[in-house]
């Protein structure tokens, strides 16, 4: 029931604050959401789920940038930007999990799972890139279509910027938005972590016990590896949008 009124609190807000576009936002995050029902139920089916995580991620930026922003020069560069970053960070993402052995569950866990078979018959390395892949579309594409869209602004009112100046404007304005993506993405971890140190608090963990067990160690190499993408979509967005709207306006 809660559940319901919340969903409709959220439709009435997004709907009465940004009128049709709004709609188009409300039925974009509905759509997503049946998606990535559909890309965990695959998973489970037995699919690789690295591969279906990248096919449903690519989705996701599909139906935001596409169906709520309209097909235009600035979504498609944000689109492609997407892409590029979502394919070199799935095999960064890979190597840097099977490095570090982040993937599974760790001690702390073990109290919950007990009861259940371990014998998923799934690479839980793959489940944790997927995670990883999940967590950053969101930031990456927020991140592209903000400089594409403030990008094509500059050059609208100055078409006279050169290459090399549309792309120095576009890595200041990725400047000025770091910050504020970083860091939420920080705190968006850190407060899914919070029930976390309550419980290393009451067994009485020390510093150095918390930082080196599995639980910490994973979810701070997620929150590197999401900015890192977050970071990384700034200057390959600028690059292409530079050279798009010259090679358009030549």
């Amino acid at each position: 029931m809660i559940n319901t009124i919340l969903c409709i609190i959220l439709a009435i807000l997004m709907i009465s604050i940004g009128g049709k576009r709004g709609i188009k936002s409300f039925i974009s995050l509905c759509l997503n959401f049946i998606l990535l029902i559909f890309t965990f139920y695959l998973i489970a089916c037995g699919f690789n789920s690295v591969i279906v995580t990248l096919l449903g991620t690519i989705m996701f930026s599909y139906f935001i940038l596409f169906y709520v922003n309209g097909r235009n020069i600035k979504t498609k560069i944000s689109f492609v930007s997407v892409i590029i970053v979502l394919i070199l960070l799935t095999f960064f993402i890979s190597l840097i999990t099977y490095i570090s052995k982040i993937s599974g569950f760790g001690e702390e866990s073990l109290e919950e799972i007990n009861m259940f078979s371990y014998n998923v018959n799934i690479n839980m390395t793959n489940i944790t890139v997927s995670l990883i892949l999940i967590s950053l579309i969101g930031a990456i594409v927020d991140a592209s279509i903000a400089i594409s869209s403030a990008l094509y602004e500059v050059y609208e009112n100055n078409p006279n910027l050169n290459r090399y100046e549309l792309f120095i404007s576009g890595m200041n304005i990725g400047k000025s938005i770091l910050g504020t993506t970083t860091n939420t993405l920080l705190f968006a971890y850190l407060a899914e972590f919070m029930t976390l140190i309550v419980w290393f608090n009451g067994l009485n963990s020390s510093f150095s016990y918390i930082i080196n067990s599995k639980v910490f160690a994973s979810e701070f190499i997620k929150i590197i590896l999401v900015n890192i993408g977050s970071i990384t979509i700034i200057p390959i967005t600028a690059i292409l949008t530079a050279n798009k709207l010259k090679n358009t306006k030549e």
